[in-house]
């Protein structure tokens, strides 16, 4: 494959012979990766240069140029981190650019699922959810930079020997105040912007924006791929592909022969939605989520192991000297019971950076139901104003039945006026709530009204 690369090879030499090219470790569709040795800080690093046939193109040049300037303002441990950058010039007149990269031992998830798909099925439950909160915490990190991956699947993951996760190949990223032209040029080169079995619905239409959210349905189908083993869409052509994820609801782990919790279930499906606003909304969420899910999955089965019956001990033999009978097995110990965590205290937001270890939010899918009700009160509390009015005509006694519906609407108002501290709302909620003191403010002057009137008809 040497020749494929064009100038930069095994045994070359670049930046005036500070990186001396040792051997090639992998190639894309845009560039090759070559283990190199550092002469000057004497270290092992990983050398991605240009291809060949795609370096004359300034268009794809400018693509690599914004891969190392996306990297190199990252700093996080589950990103490879980019070391230096620049373009070597050769005899020839040939200009390869290339990015300097630590070099990370180990292997990435899709050889990590191919090992696994020859045994049979994914990786176990709590594996998965594990390698896919790393992912999560690198993204969090480049959407919190405004970089948004857009082409996260396994062979951009690597696992490292030590079991750790790093998230590699920025390399059509993009940040999100790029505009104007240089955002079309940037993705006119004749490739694909992403892998069409890992793209979000809105990638392949073109008619909304890519954001963050995009990297999260991606997150999902690894997620499900690397439960289940299998892809939750697959074809032989981009085109059927993108009808697939635009048009067809996503199967589920259940359907794959993979039974899982409910609260996996329902996360995957939720990843996998095909409107961004009903996914989750940013990384942190998705990630604590996963946290929760997984400290569920650990207590299940601490529940499970504790509930076993202990082994019998084996029936004595008889022998010409006395045996002692075996001790008993140690039972496992209890497991202590997790501390309540205040739901606002792990919620993600401007000025609030997530911990690398963040805990879970405790149950966050049920914000939306909770924002329905509230403003199903305020418009009862709105709807009840006319009545009210009207029954102001009764005259005595009767002023108890205006009362009463002034109290409801005191109440309807009270309760859907407001919502849990850092819960989120949709912008009309959020106005909705703000005039909340309107019904409030004219059922407590119409109550005061209706109480007068009844007081001066008690004899």
């Amino acid at each position: 494959m040497a020749g494929v690369t064009g100038p930069i090879r095994t045994g070359v030499t670049l930046a005036g012979g500070r990186y001396r090219i040792e051997e090639q470790v992998g190639q894309g569709g845009m560039a090759a990766v070559h283990k190199a040795h550092d002469t000057a800080l004497d270290r092992t690093v990983a050398v991605k240069s240009m291809l060949a046939a795609l370096a004359y193109d300034e268009r794809c040049r400018a693509r690599f140029r914004r891969e190392a300037q996306a990297v190199a303002g990252l700093s996080h441990p589950c990103v490879v981190a980019v070391h230096d950058t620049g373009e070597e010039r050769f005899e020839d007149g040939r200009t390869a650019p290339y990015l300097v990269m630590e070099f990370v031992r180990g292997e990435t998830l899709s050889a990590l699922l191919a090992r696994s798909s020859a045994t049979g099925g994914g990786l176990p439950l709590d594996r998965a959810l594990e390698l896919t909160a790393e992912v999560l915490s690198a993204l969090t990190a480049s959407h919190g930079a405004g970089i948004v991956h857009r082409d996260i699947k396994p062979s951009n993951v690597i696992v490292t020997d030590a079991g750790a996760v790093k998230v590699m190949d920025f390399g059509i990223a993009r940040a999100l105040d790029v505009s104007g032209p240089e955002r079309t040029a940037l993705t006119a080169t004749g490739m694909t912007p992403g892998t069409p079995q890992y793209m979000s619905p809105e990638q392949f239409e073109g008619r909304r924006p890519v954001d963050g959210r995009s990297d999260l349905y991606a997150v999902g189908v690894v997620l499900f791929q690397l439960i289940t083993g299998e892809l939750p869409f697959d074809g032989d052509s981009f085109i059927s592909l993108g009808y697939l994820h635009v048009t067809t609801a996503a199967p589920t782990l259940a359907s794959a022969g993979v039974p899982v919790p409910a609260g996996v279930e329902a996360l995957v499906a939720r990843a996998l939605e095909k409107n961004p606003d009903d996914r989750f909304q940013d990384a942190h969420e998705m990630r604590a989520r996963i946290e929760y899910l997984r400290e569920r999955v650990h207590g299940a089965a601490t529940i499970t192991a504790a509930a076993r019956p202990a082994p019998r001990p084996p029936a004595a033999v008889a022998t010409p000297h006395p045996v002692l009978p075996p001790l008993p097995p140690t039972p496992p110990p209890t497991p202590p019971s997790p501390s309540p965590v205040a739901a606002h205290a792990y919620r993600s937001g401007p000025g609030r950076p997530p911990a690398h270890g963040v805990r879970a939010v405790p149950d966050p899918v049920r914000a939306p139901a909770d924002n329905k009700a509230r403003a199903a009160r305020l418009r009862r509390a709105y709807g009840l104003l006319a009545p009210a009015v009207m029954l102001q005509a009764f005259p005595g006694s009767l002023s108890l039945i205006p009362l009463i519906c002034c109290g409801f609407g005191v109440w309807l108002s009270a309760r859907g006026g407001s919502s849990p501290v850092g819960q989120r709302r949709s912008v009309p909620l959020a106005v909705f709530q703000a005039t909340a003191f309107i019904p409030l403010l004219a059922h407590v002057l119409l109550g005061l009204v209706s109480a007068a009137q009844l007081f001066k008809a008690v004899p």
